[in-house]
């Protein structure tokens, strides 16, 4: 049995996207490409991929199309969902070793990683990851922030080669346009000169990625931790192209 990949999905700030991105990368990759996914939540301050979780189960249950669309999907589908865990980065690295050695086989652990580069138990998480990507946008404050957490991942933990980290990579987020514009490239270069590499893929800022259905009256589920992106919102997103490049990356 081979050993699961980690990655992170990983910031020092709230707001830029990460949990957003794991659970769209998570499901993209269990639902659409059938590669088995485990998912930690270690941001103990919000717990997000819970949030979605909860709100997935509800909308499914309460709306009846969703409940149709649900049933119809896993009687195809012959797994289950994928299991999200609560922890917290201090705990987290015990959690999923209790879980390998009970049995979990997972291709792909996503982490999902809020908290400052000066916690020691954020940084001890951060050392047993295979991958790491950092969402940025073009929001100042949110650019200075993710640059700062991914520059010191890479000087103080990836080039002293003490950790199992590959590969970090930055991940444009809540881009106006499906294709990187001007300023994305100019930072880009910037960060080339510090030792750092973006996903040529961007997500848009989009609403799509934030639809996670209602109790009634909403039926395109977009955002969800127990179902694929519908595919007609699907469309245009730059998802796919996200994932390939992630897959690609960190070679799952």
């Amino acid at each position: 049995m081979s050993e699961p990949v980690f990655v992170a999905f990983a910031t020092q700030k709230g707001g830029v996207g990460k949990s957003t991105l794991t659970a769209l990368v998570a499901s993209y990759l269990h639902y659409n490409e059938g590669v088995n996914v485990l998912a930690m939540d270690c941001d103990d301050r919000q717990h997000s991929l819970k949030d979605y979780r909860d709100q997935d189960n509800l909308v499914t249950e309460e709306n009846p199309i969703l409940k149709k669309a649900l049933y119809s999907f896993y009687k195809n589908f012959k797994k289950k969902a994928y299991e999200i865990v609560l922890t917290n980065p201090k705990e987290a690295i015990r959690l999923i070793s209790e879980k390998l050695n009970a049995g979990a086989n997972p291709d792909v652990v996503f982490f999902d990683i809020t908290g400052t580069i000066n916690d020691p138990d954020i940084v001890m998480l951060l050392s047993v990851m295979d991958y790491i990507f950092v969402p940025v946008t073009i929001d100042t404050a949110d650019m200075k922030s993710s640059i700062r957490f991914a520059s010191h991942v890479v000087n103080k933990m990836i080039t002293t080669n003490k950790t199992k980290i590959k590969a970090l990579r930055l991940v444009w987020n809540k881009i106006p346009t499906r294709t990187k514009p001007n300023l994305c490239e100019i930072v880009d270069k910037y960060m080339s000169e510090l030792g750092l590499e973006s996903l040529e893929s961007v997500l848009t800022n989009s609403c799509k990625f934030y639809k996670d259905g209602a109790v009634s009256g909403k039926t395109a589920l977009f955002r969800s931790t127990v179902l694929p992106p519908d595919k007609q919102l699907l469309k245009g997103s730059n998802l796919p192209e996200l994932v390939a490049e992630i897959r690609e990356t960190i070679k799952v």
